[in-house]
């Protein structure tokens, strides 16, 4: 898919020690965490990642007995000021679409929103922000 960034999602179990595990397994291999983030679940969390190596990345966790889904999702820039993140989620909302869950990362001057929508409607998506001028991105 087009103007998408693959993301990783591993489920760990809520417990000292497992998010380490996944960093460490990427930080022997050299593989640069790009963005993280981690939500609780309960007993288990899941841990979205965005990093250099995606596919490699993905063999070597599953390799050490995490498991491991790729999914495509909308990196936009957005600038550091009042009402960025408005203006994107005012967007979608307004052709219908659904954002169902986001989270940001550094990106030098510009901060990096990521987004996942439904599959379905991603190339739309990426179209309505695109032709409001939004910056979509292809690689963080």
């Amino acid at each position: 898919m087009s103007k998408s960034v693959k993301q990783l999602s591993v489920f760990l179990e809520n417990k000292v020690g497992r998010l380490g595990e996944v960093t460490g397994i990427l930080a022997k291999a050299g593989i640069r965490i790009r963005s993280i983030e981690l939500v609780e679940a309960g007993d288990f969390g899941i841990l979205r990642l965005i990093v250099a190596e995606t596919e490699r990345a993905k063999e070597l966790l599953e390799a050490g007995g995490f498991s491991v889904k790729v999914s495509p999702v909308i990196a936009v820039e957005i600038a550091h000021e009042s009402g960025c993140f408005n203006r994107i989620v005012s967007l979608l909302a307004a052709e219908g679409i659904n954002i169902q869950y986001a989270y940001t990362c550094h990106g030098g001057p510009l901060g990096i929103f990521i987004l996942k929508t439904d599959r379905v409607e991603m190339l739309r998506a990426v179209e309505v922000l695109e032709n409001d001028g939004v910056k979509v991105l292809d690689a963080v």
